[in-house]
């Protein structure tokens, strides 16, 4: 697992229920996860967490990933681990650059505040997907998210 904020830390401790063993790479000096989090991941027998990694490279044989290669931010020596998988999880900065200015309330780290239905600060604008306020940033939530924001603007469109 690459990443140590929350979606990281909470993907590792769900492998780790069902995989033999995770391994937790982050670049900084700490996990930015939730202390609650941090906790629960450092109590499971089966994970490793390795801090101050810069990822380098991912190798595999061809047909399937075998290897991550990394810098130890400390040393500068390069490392390398034998696996199976890997799943990156180190959060984006969401694409709202566009509305900088606009009326459309947006939180401090761009995302746009959203209501229940999808609606926006701006009456009759509505967002959907992992550009918005919503929890748990998945695809499958985006889609739900999106089907949900349309049913909400068409209940806009019908009443005004």
């Amino acid at each position: 697992m690459i990443g140590g904020g929350n979606s990281g830390v909470e993907a590792a401790i769900d492998l780790a229920g069902i995989v033999g063993h995770v391994t937790l790479i982050e670049f900084m000096g700490e996990m930015r996860a939730d202390a609650v989090l941090q906790k629960k991941l450092k109590s499971l027998p089966n994970v490793d967490i390795i801090l101050n990694a810069q990822t380098t490279e991912v190798t595999g044989d061809g047909s399937r990933v075998n290897g991550l290669n990394y810098k130890d931010r400390t040393s500068d020596e390069s490392k390398s681990i034998a696996l199976e998988g890997i799943f990156v999880q180190i959060g984006l900065v969401p694409n709202t650059e566009w509305l900088k200015g606009s009326p459309i309330e947006m939180t401090p780290r761009g995302e746009i505040i959203v209501d229940a239905h999808g609606m926006t600060s701006v009456p009759g604008v509505f967002a959907a997907g992992d550009v918005t306020t919503v929890p748990y940033k998945q695809i499958i939530i985006a889609m739900g998210e999106g089907a949900k924001a349309s049913l909400g603007a068409f209940d806009y469109l019908i009443r005004n």
